[in-house]
């Protein structure tokens, strides 16, 4: 055998080594997307490709690692759908506890983080939304979000996922804008109160 096909043998093989290290499928010195080469099965921590592992739930993982989107709050009902805080996941919905809060309590949060230095508050209040004790309630629940214009509520009684109060809160999934309180993210048990307000219908 001539030394020319030895290296040139050992070169298509070395790839195909250093891709089954790495968890991937090898055919012919190349890596497929995520799966198997001809032949070849993925290792164990393998690199899922888009559509690659399927999930529980039917839908193409991330990395190869399963996620059951009937119970995943963090993925309830499809890839990256976040649950609010206080939300559980059960068969790809987001849905409320039994936890119930006053709008008292909201209220107490409102005023000490947002209708604070003339913000959300005041004579004229940035956004026209007036967080203050008196008004706060009237501008947000059943109120459209006028940032949004996809129809989204600032506050949708007994659906804390599509309220835009929690949005901004979490600073996630926002039509425009920065996160609020802007200077100091609001503690977690704070948009948890406020969730689990609004999962009890938002009274007042």
């Amino acid at each position: 055998m001539s030394m020319w096909w030895t290296t040139k043998k050992v070169a298509l093989v070395f790839p195909c080594l250093i891709a089954l290290g790495a968890g991937l499928g090898c055919s012919d010195g190349a890596a497929n997307n995520g799966t198997g080469g001809a032949g070849g099965t993925p290792s164990t921590g393998g690199m899922g490709g888009t559509g690659g592992t399927e999930n529980v739930g039917g839908s193409g993982g991330t990395g190869g690692v399963p996620v059951d989107t009937m119970t995943d709050p963090k993925n309830c009902g499809a890839i990256d759908n976040v649950c609010a805080p206080g939300q559980t996941c059960a068969g790809g919905m987001c849905t409320c506890g039994a936890s119930s809060v006053a709008f008292s309590a909201v209220q107490v949060i409102l005023t000490a983080k947002c209708a604070t230095g003339g913000c959300h508050s005041g004579a004229a209040p940035k956004s026209s939304l007036d967080l203050s004790s008196a008004s706060a309630y009237a501008a947000l629940v059943d109120v459209p979000a006028k940032q949004c214009a996809d129809g989204r509520m600032r506050v949708k009684p007994g659906d804390p996922s599509n309220s835009y109060i929690i949005d901004k809160a979490l600073n996630v999934d926002k039509c425009s804008g920065n996160r609020m309180p802007p200077s100091v993210a609001l503690p977690l048990d704070s948009v948890q109160t406020i969730s689990d307000w609004i999962c009890g219908g938002a009274m007042p």
